[in-house]
């Protein structure tokens, strides 16, 4: 196991921690107890080649190949070469995609520091070994389970594993466990389990991956090729058997079970969506491969399309509107206290706590740390709490926070001043003394304000126009933060969000609130608490919004679960990193509007190209029903080679090129009414094709009076009605193209036209199957009226079927309503 150590910043440790040494470390390593992590977005190299070779329908398609070689039809076996290709392909492009998201994630993966040799050391999170002493710090994720050895005021919220979203303060002796975030204070704590012996692991496999179901148009793919792959293999065997009892009669048997292998094979090849599989499998991996291209990690593949279907994105104001960092705009003293005597203050609460959030390290820069007086009583900052205090020794307690959670009556003087700057955008922290001591992290009775600082937050240069953005493309934008209501409306309005004038206080609503109303009546909420962050995301679902929540602090990770997708920035905690489906790896915020695209390029094109795949699906299955319980004179397609030409050049070419276009807009959830308008009627329309062939074929060659007697006539062979039938589905394939590839661009224009070359071609290469010289004999008087007319019954019963189709939507919106 490899492992690269950094030197941590140095720090004076605890005198009793001095952590494991490298040769302890080794051991534990060579005896396995080491910190293995659980597999990633990607699978293995194994996982991805078995996936794509060990499937069924690769199993049918290899079966039939075997078959069709022993009735001695060699040539008819070319189809084996496209799930051969298919499967290649999908194992090529997804190990690509596997290399460059695996350097990625090793990238955003989370650091852990350690005490190795009596020094801190920064190291990745799987070389955590059995007994290491770690140091847990306000935004850590925890990677195992461990025993406090010594706690600074350590805060941990569990709700990921326990679904409490109180948060726990850990003393020396507690344990904690992996899955959990520390949200205040720091501790070091000594492992005790680790990997799969974690007792936490299984819980926190489930908290990580919760996300990870079926998305809308995943489910309708999976739906029809699980029926398909219930129904191909007895339909296929009934179709055989009622077509060698047929053919019986009228060939040897050898001959019968050579004819029926060919024709029931040709059916059950038809109803394999090869291309679909391969699809499905590879194009969500190579959006994710794209994305990260443009410095975006995918986490969970499945929230590609999920993105794409969002219309509601909730942004935290710190990390997303703004840049995260806060500069110290003004001093305003009470009761005549001067700035010196805060900057003293403030330099030895910098020093005695543990803090180290956006304004922490404003007042640092600001103020220095000094350290020189003796601290009691320490209480970290928190999200819940909004403030963090020290009871030094013979000076009281000092506290620094949000003036509305120190003085909670709101009464005081002062807040005039406050509302003052909050509603001009600005952030303000006042400083407080009180004479009693914090005890169980809570205020003293009577508690004065010394001063008020003022801080400004930056904004994201790209912020606006990135909100104006989604704001055309019909995205509402929702400000969830914990800062105050005034501060985070004005920022928002600065940052061009629409509607930021609409803010509510959430810390003047009490837990059983009405979350629907409040949810659907504001844009910007303030003074959020983590439990109330995930309500309002809950309630935002229940009105049926597709929601995205954007964030970077430990305070957003529950209403990150919760949302359908999140997106991290990678400068945010670790808990936020490993609870998002995607993570920023820059500091440009304006990548979102790429991430979105992206997904929207793949739903978009994945809709339209599975009805490519579907329509042959769709009439072989009809085919095979049709002939297996009715008896007509001729099988449409009298090899499976018969079928090449349509399934390359009006499916798989196409399809390809489809799915890489551009095609950013929104996506108007009409993939079942696609299916059915193009997919559907595609197929309605081969099979009238074919039917028609089969009363023409046997009308023109029925038994007729010649000379007297009566002969048999034969007008149309066999092979003439394959040859028309491969003609005809071909053409109704093309139509189907030209109008799912809307809009014509000189690019695609040119890939149909070359199709239909190449279509044309192949049907001269492969002259042997098909008996071209009915192409250019009187039945062209036969064929080419109805080749015409099918494509014309196409698009007009495509067309109405849509309209027809968008009454009842709209009528089932309308009742809905």
């Amino acid at each position: 196991m490899a492992q690269k150590d950094v030197a941590a910043p140095a720090e004076a440790l605890p005198h009793n921690i001095t952590g494991l040494t490298d040769a302890e470390v080794r051991q534990r390593v060579q005896r396995g107890q080491y910190n293995a992590q659980p597999a990633g977005t990607t699978s293995t190299v194994g996982k991805i080649c078995l996936k794509n070779i060990a499937n069924l329908f690769n199993f049918i398609c290899f079966s039939l190949f075997v078959i069709i070689l022993i009735v001695g039809e060699a040539k008819d076996t070319l189809f084996v070469f496209v799930p051969i290709i298919n499967t290649l392909m999908g194992i090529v492009q997804e190990l690509r995609a596997k290399r460059a998201l695996d350097k990625l994630s090793i990238l955003v993966a989370s650091k852990v520091t350690a005490v190795r040799d009596g020094q801190p050391v920064e190291i990745d999170q799987q070389d955590v070994v059995l007994d290491d002493i770690v140091l847990l710090t306000a935004g850590n994720q925890i990677c195992a389970d461990g025993r406090v050895v010594v706690s600074e005021n350590m805060e941990v919220n569990e709700a990921l594993l326990t679904g409490e979203a109180d948060n726990i303060q850990k003393q020396p002796g507690d344990k904690v466990m992996s899955g959990s975030f520390v949200v205040a204070g720091r501790a070091y704590a000594q492992i005790t389990a680790v990997g799969s012996g974690s007792f936490a692991t299984a819980l926190t496999l489930e908290a990580k991956q919760s996300k990870k179901k079926t998305t809308p148009l995943m489910r309708i793919l999976n739906g029809i090729i699980r029926t398909v792959a219930i129904i191909i293999v007895p339909v296929g065997g009934f179709l055989f058997y009622t077509q060698y009892t047929e053919n019986l009669l009228k060939f040897e048997p050898g001959e019968a079970f050579r004819i029926s292998v060919l024709s029931s094979s040709t059916a059950v090849l038809g109803m394999i969506p090869d291309g679909l599989v391969l699809l499905t499998g590879i194009t969500l991996t190579l959006g994710a491969l794209k994305l990260a291209r443009r410095k975006a990690l995918v986490q969970s593949l499945p929230c590609i399309e999920t993105l794409a279907r969002v219309d509601m994105l909730c942004l935290d104001k710190t990390g997303t509107i703004t840049d995260g960092t806060l500069s110290f705009r003004q001093f305003i003293p009470r009761e005549g206290f001067t700035q010196e005597q805060a900057g003293r203050i403030i330099g030895e609460l910098m020093a005695a706590l543990p803090d180290d959030n956006a304004t922490a390290a404003a007042m640092r820069d600001r103020f220095g740390s000094r350290g020189s007086w003796n601290a009691l009583v320490k209480v970290p900052f928190s999200s819940a709490r909004k403030w963090s205090g020290v009871t030094f020794r013979g000076e009281g307690s000092y506290i620094i926070g949000a003036p509305s959670f120190v003085f909670p009556s709101g009464k005081e003087p002062f807040f005039k001043t406050v509302d003052k700057y909050a509603s001009a955008g600005y952030r303000v922290i006042c400083l407080a003394h009180g004479d009693g001591e914090l005890a169980n992290q809570t205020l003293p009775s009577k508690v004065t304000c010394l001063a008020l600082l003022v801080f400004a937050d930056n904004i994201r240069p790209e912020a606006p126009e990135t909100f104006r953005y989604f704001a055309d493309e019909g995205v509402t934008l929702k400000v969830i933060s914990g800062d105050d209501p005034a501060t985070v409306s004005t920022v928002a309005a600065k940052a061009g969000i629409d509607n930021a004038d609409l803010f509510v206080d959430m810390s003047k609503q009490d837990e059983h609130c009405d979350f629907y109303t409040l949810a659907a009546q504001y844009t910007v909420f303030g003074r959020v608490s983590p439990h109330q962050k995930r309500e309002l995301i809950r309630a935002l679902k229940r009105h049926g919004h597709t929601t995205c929540m954007t964030g970077d602090g430990v305070n957003d990770v529950l209403a990150m679960k919760e949302s359908d997708c999140s997106i991290a920035m990678v400068g945010g905690s670790s808990a936020a990193r490993n609870a998002s489906d995607f993570v920023l790896m820059s500091s440009d915020f304006s990548a979102m509007i790429k991430v979105m695209q992206e997904g929207r390029r793949v739903i978009n094109n994945m809709e339209g190209v599975a009805c490519l795949y579907l329509v042959r699906t769709f009439y072989s299955t009809m085919i095979a029903l049709l002939f297996g319980f009715f008896t007509f004179p001729y099988f449409p397609f009298e090899t499976p080679l018969q079928l090449m030409p349509i399934t390359t050049f009006t499916v798989g070419i196409p399809s390809f090129f489809l799915a890489l276009r551009k095609n950013t807009s929104k996506p108007k959830g009409r993939f079942m009414a696609a299916m059915v308008e193009n997919a559907l009627v595609a197929a309605v329309v081969v099979i009238l094709n074919i039917m028609i062939i089969q009363v023409a074929g046997t009308w023109f060659n029925a038994e007729m009076p010649v000379a007297g007697a009566l002969h048999r006539v034969e007008i149309l062979s066999w092979l003439d009605i394959a040859t028309m039938n491969v003609l005809l589905t071909g053409s109704v394939g093309f139509a189907m193209l030209y109008k799912i590839s809307k809009p014509h661009t000189l690019p695609i224009k040119l890939m149909i036209g070359l199709c239909a070359i190449g279509y044309a071609l192949s049907l001269i290469i492969f002259y042997q199957p098909l008996n071209l010289g009915t192409l250019f004999s009187r039945n062209v008087f036969f064929y080419l009226p109805l080749l015409i007319s099918s494509m014309w019954v196409f698009f007009q019963l495509s067309r109405l079927t849509g309209k027809l189709l968008s009454r009842v939507q709209i009528r089932i919106v309308r009742n809905d309503r």
